[in-house]
């Protein structure tokens, strides 16, 4: 899945689609780029940020290198890889982004750079009215084209032996997620949401006590880790996975586009994709979160901490959603959930999975 559609809107990437020929059509494919994700990563980090708009995954699963001149998409073609012609840079788009972060952090809204469309993509929740609203259409308007406003349905909000990513902790008057476990030479770790509050926590099934806080973000970012503190728990580098263990066997920061699974207490939600690589969201407590990713899947209360994952790599710690108090249904086309990039925490904390 690459998008859930919202309904009022369809969205049709902006510019030409070129692959190993001249400027075609807008909106023409001429042949099938053979670049491969982090080959498109790589085209983009060498253009640098003035000449592409960045690089997505398309419905097809084919990687896209978004561009801002023919000779970049030569580049890009000559690499083996598919170019689209785009009207603003990820150095602009940015810019407005950072704008945003700046001057219209309100409760029940999130933005980020949007390759796949080439604009800022800023979603408002229904709580999002009156003179909020118009304040920040009025902040949005500055900008133009290169922003798209939509609304979401419902609320923006945080989630609040042996042991394995996924499974349920809890400490005093709290029940969150644990995301995964990591290590350092010295010792043992797990990583969960930082908006979880308590010091201590506990194995949720059986009251097994596990660790202590040793470092904590929140807000701005949204993490915690936990040091081991119970030689009798065997911490696995796994996430749990319908009854079963699922290793996880490296990490890295995620793709425009691409399918990924998440697992909690509360629920699970395996079949999903990445809207955003990077959003700020302000949920309806007024504490506003940067960086995280912007996913389809749901998420429900409890499943805060909670692994995000594709294939066997670690992408992100659950964060929030917008429909925290709904099931995981399918007929809801506009859910969203948020994530701390969990590679972001790693290397901060010189940490890694196993």
């Amino acid at each position: 899945m690459r998008r859930s559609s919202l309904a009022t809107r369809v969205v049709v990437a902006a510019g030409l689609l070129i692959a190993g020929t001249a400027l075609a059509p807008s909106g023409a494919v001429a042949a099938v780029g053979t670049m491969s994700a982090d080959g498109a990563v790589a085209a983009t980090d060498r253009l640098g940020d003035t000449r592409t708009g960045g690089a997505y995954i398309d419905a097809t699963g084919r990687a896209v290198v978004t561009v801002t001149d023919a000779a970049a998409a030569a580049s890009v073609r000559a690499a083996g890889g598919t170019a689209q012609l785009v009207k603003y840079s990820t150095a602009q788009l940015t810019s407005v982004a950072s704008a945003l972060d700046a001057g219209a952090r309100i409760p029940g809204t999130s933005w980020g750079v949007d390759p796949s469309t080439n604009k800022v993509s800023v979603e408002i929740d229904s709580t999002v009215t009156g003179a909020e609203l118009a304040r920040l259409e009025s902040i949005t308007k500055r900008y133009g084209d290169a922003v798209q406003v939509d609304r979401i349905g419902g609320k923006i909000e945080k989630t609040a032996a042996f042991t394995s990513g996924g499974q349920g902790i809890q400490g005093t008057g709290t029940k969150c997620s644990l995301g995964f476990n990591v290590r350092t030479p010295e010792g043992r770790f797990f990583l969960t949401a930082g908006h979880c509050k308590p010091n201590s926590w506990e194995k949720a099934a059986d009251g097994t006590y596990l660790g202590k806080v040793v470092y904590r973000v929140w807000p701005n970012k949204d993490f915690a880790l936990v040091e081991y503190d119970n030689s009798d728990v065997t911490a696995y580098g796994t996430v749990w996975v319908n009854g079963a263990q699922k290793q996880i066997a490296s990490s890295r920061y995620p793709r425009d586009g691409e399918s990924v699974s998440r697992v909690g207490t509360t629920s699970s939600d395996l079949v999903g994709a990445v809207l955003l690589t990077s959003t700020t969201v302000t949920y309806d407590t007024g504490e506003t979160v940067t960086g995280v990713i912007k996913t389809s899947n749901c998420t429900r209360r409890g499943d805060s901490g909670g692994a995000l994952f594709s294939g066997s790599v670690a992408l992100g710690i659950t964060s929030g959603g917008n429909f925290v108090d709904a099931g995981c249904s399918d007929a809801v086309s506009d859910r969203r959930s948020y994530y701390q990039p969990v590679q972001e925490v790693l290397t901060a904390l010189g940490q890694e999975v196993y």
